[in-house]
């Protein structure tokens, strides 16, 4: 297999401006000063050989005479010595020429940056275990600066822990797994004194940065209370030094209380002051505004999401790169030392391949060249692999990416070198950004090396890295169900790589991984769990002899009490009733509409069932409450119960009596010619505010009512037709219906031709009648009431019955429904 090493034999030198041929020679090498000793190295050499030489002939003729060597010793010839002496000398010498570094010519480079040097520094107040962001305002800024290392990757970072003193947690790094080390082991303790010193962490900057540096950011992250109150005088100090400061500003302008409490266990005991009070923190953004104004940076807020850090991340990295930039864009002078290396080590090796004795001249060459071909052709590197090196270390990935591209493109054979190639590109174009094609060029690497384990655990990791920068990406877009599927590939990546030849940074990453994502998830997410069941005893608490309900949940977010399938997503329920989803807000407290409809199964023209929904609002207007409605106060898990109940139904059946005889017979079938109403005052009449309705053709029906007693007539649509049944005075019931409770079956019989006689409706009272249920909510057939009797009584009842009733109470536990909100 070919080996694409780098020589680092010098270093190019930068020119700035316009960079002419110099006329020294000596200029024309990286290390002139090693050509000083070039002719004391190459003397030396003839030096030694020539004594060799003499000892070697004294010691010949000491065993044969000058006139027998010839004869003695045939293959002996002086001339090749010294030819192989020549070539041993020449190879010495144009490896030191290669050693100088020669250069000539010169190439337009563009230097990009490699980053930036940033220090963060985090208040560790006690005043920063308040709640009023979640979980806490060190938990939001530890685990906001966990989630944007990735975007400053090549950024060496460092990290300040301050309260009522300060020290450097950890100096400026690349390893950022160093860093985030050092953050997750920031805690409000880690600094027995308490307080908050703004002007300290300045000062712990200033002395970590270095002199020569022109650029210093610190980002300042607190919640602005500056106890001591000398901040701003120690930001003028650092303006001198040129020392920039950003201020991330978090908390409340409202304030909260320092709670005592563990953190996930709730809050019920409070840091409090000398006189027994609470302590009230607030944000104090004037504070943190001054120093950052003073010293040329700028103030934000942290933002719900971190996107005040993340902004100051970005302008940071900008500044730095357009600085660089201007400074770095030159011309470099091209190195040379390839040509006399090779030369070099070709007269070595022809050397060593030379005899001293007689030899036919065409044989040695022949196997000079050949042996000097093949050593070339394993170290001579293609031009786009040399130029894709160059582009890395110049720090543009992009360029690196298409000359590999390129090169893989120009391969007839996919072999492992192949393999290595696409490795290369796709770790190039993740680098640049490109996480499609880094994601292509990665597959194509473990396909083409499955004999190479190191090659698929460093695939398989960068796989993995390229799913937890997608995980991320969707839960800044509030997409929890993309970034939990990402997040799947990217624990499958690492596991993989680390099983494969226990990949350390695969293990690492893994661990990492988890921690974060699932803190993010968990920071965003409300998981709302509940359960739809029949409510038969009206408690409001789901028992184990009520049923449950199978049916479909929706966001009302017409609020409208009807499911609109095309705008308003929904779930289905287990046949249990039992349902789950997750919501996502950007801002707490938020709210929530929810509302089911019942599945097929459960759906009964004879048991129809009716949802409840909480008490509403004051003025307690009934027609304004139409779902669930959820406050969800922070994230996390919400329970809720949605009951459904039997509804208080009126129901019976209308019939054509053809013979007046107030009986239902064989040939007599249901009429609709009626109205059916509640007569609400007694007055026997239908009136505009009387709820009235009219039967099915069949002469059934099922009216839903609200719970209480009612007095049911009928009127014919035909005013010739005569009411046969019921058979008292006044044609009517009074019944009484609740939840769960439908009136017995209100039976009514009419006469459509007029023609019966009163006295041969007479006969039919005392002769028949039909059997009735429930006959205790009916007046007695054989007592004549008057008219004004009957309204005494119905109105007596009426109050009874409304002085009974009462809200349905649902558990303290459960909440009841937001209008906002994304991943359902």
């Amino acid at each position: 297999m070919a080996s694409w090493g780098r020589h680092n034999f010098s270093l190019p030198r930068i020119h700035s401006g316009k960079n002419l041929l110099p006329k020294n020679p000596l200029n024309h090498f990286a290390h002139p000063e090693l050509l000083y000793s070039l002719p004391a190295v190459l003397l030396l050499l003839a030096v030694l050989y020539l004594r060799s030489r003499k000892l070697a002939d004294q010691k010949l003729k000491q065993l044969i005479t000058q006139k027998l060597a010839h004869d003695l010793i045939p293959s002996f010839s002086r001339n090749r010595q010294i030819f192989k002496f020549c070539l041993f000398f020449l190879g010495i010498a144009f490896i030191l020429l290669a050693w100088a570094g020669p250069q000539w010519g010169t190439t337009q480079r563009t230097i990009t940056p490699k980053g930036i040097d940033l220090l963060i520094a985090v208040d560790l107040s006690k005043s920063m275990l308040a709640r009023d962001v979640r979980p806490n305002r060190l938990e939001r800024v530890k685990l906001t600066l966990s989630n944007l290392l990735p975007s400053v990757r090549g950024d060496r970072l460092g990290l300040i822990a301050f309260s009522g003193s300060s020290f450097l947690q950890c100096p400026l790094t690349l390893d950022h797994q160093a860093f985030a080390k050092s953050l997750e082991d920031l805690n409000v303790g880690l600094i027995p004194r308490m307080g908050t010193n703004l002007a300290l962490p300045i000062q712990e900057a200033s002395r970590s940065f270095s002199k020569d540096d022109n650029d210093k950011f610190l980002v300042l992250i607190s919640d602005g209370e500056d106890l001591e109150g000398q901040g701003l005088q120690e930001a003028k100090q650092a303006a001198k030094q040129g020392i920039r400061i950003y201020t991330i500003g978090i908390g409340s302008e409202e304030g909260a209380f320092i709670p005592t409490d563990p953190l996930g266990q709730p809050a019920k005991n409070f840091l409090t002051d000398r006189q027994g009070k609470k302590v009230l923190t607030k944000l104090d953004e004037d504070a943190l505004r001054d120093i950052a104004v003073l010293t040329g940076g700028q103030y934000l807020p942290i933002g719900p999401t971190g996107e005040g850090i993340s902004y100051v991340f970005s302008e940071l990295q900008a500044h730095g790169q357009k600085k660089l930039r201007e400074h770095l864009s030159t011309e470099l002078p091209i190195n040379r030392y390839q040509v006399f290396l090779l030369l070099g080590l070709a007269f070595l090796i022809s050397e060593s391949l030379t005899s001293t004795s007689k030899k036919k001249l065409g044989t040695i060459t022949i196997q000079c060249f050949l042996i000097l071909f093949l050593f070339m052709a394993g170290c001579w590197k293609p031009e786009n692999i040399r130029l894709a090196e160059d582009a890395i270390e110049q720090g543009n990935p992009m360029d690196a990416a298409e000359l590999y591209a390129k090169q893989i493109s120009e391969l007839n054979v996919k072999d492992e070198d192949t393999g290595l190639l696409s490795l290369n590109a796709g770790l190039a174009y993740l680098k640049a950004g490109k996480v499609d094609l880094a994601e292509e060029y990665l597959n194509l690497s473990l396909k083409q090396t499955t004999n190479l384990p190191q090659i698929q655990a460093k695939a398989l990791n960068a796989l993995g890295n390229i799913y937890y920068k997608k995980a991320n990406a969707f839960l800044d877009q509030q997409n929890v169900k993309q970034a939990r599927e990402a997040w799947r590939k990217a624990r499958e990546f690492y596991s993989s790589a680390f099983s494969i030849n226990g990949h350390t940074l695969a293990e690492e990453n893994l661990a990492s991984l988890n921690n974060q994502i699932q803190e993010r998830i968990e920071s965003l997410v409300c998981k709302i769990e509940g359960i739809v069941w029949r409510d038969i005893n009206g408690n409001g608490k789901v028992e184990n002899h009520e049923p449950r309900l199978s049916s479909i949940v929706y966001w009302d977010r017409n609020n409208n009490g009807e499911h609109n399938k095309t705008n308003e997503p929904s779930i289905r329920s287990d046949t249990t009733g039992h349902f789950a989803f997750e919501w996502i807000s950007g801002t707490f407290p938020t709210s929530l509409a929810i509302a089911s409809v019942l599945s097929d199964q459960n759906k009964s023209e004879q048991d129809i069932l009716l949802p409840l929904f909480p008490t509403p609002p004051p003025p307690l207007d009934a027609q304004h409450v139409k779902n669930h409605l959820i406050t969800l106060d922070k994230p996390g898990l919400h329970r809720i119960v949605i009951p459904w109940r039997g509804a208080p139904v009126l129901n019976g059946n209308v019939w054509n009596d053809i013979n007046g005889n107030a009986q239902k017979d064989s040939n007599e079938s249901g009429s609709n010619a009626v109205t059916i109403f509640l007569d609400t005052n007694g007055n026997f009449q239908i009136d505009e505010n009387e709820t009235s309705f009219k039967p099915s053709n069949d002469g059934s029906f099922a009216e839903i009512v609200r719970p209480g007693q009612f007095s049911v007539r009928i009127i014919p649509d035909n005013q010739d037709s005569n009411i046969t049944f019921p058979i008292e005075e006044h044609k009517s019931y009074l019944t009484w219906v609740d939840f769960e409770q439908q009136s017995p079956p209100l039976l009514f019989g009419i006469q459509q031709d007029g023609n019966s006689s009163g006295s041969s409706s007479q006969q039919n009272n005392k002769t028949s009648e039909p059997e009735q249920t429930n006959q205790a909510d009916q007046p007695n057939q054989s007592d004549q009431q008057s008219t004004e009797e009957i309204n005494a009584l119905y109105e007596r009842l009426l109050q009874e019955s409304e002085s009974k009733s009462e809200p349905l109470q649902l558990e303290p536990d459960f909440y009841a429904p937001t209008q906002t909100g994304r991943d359902y």
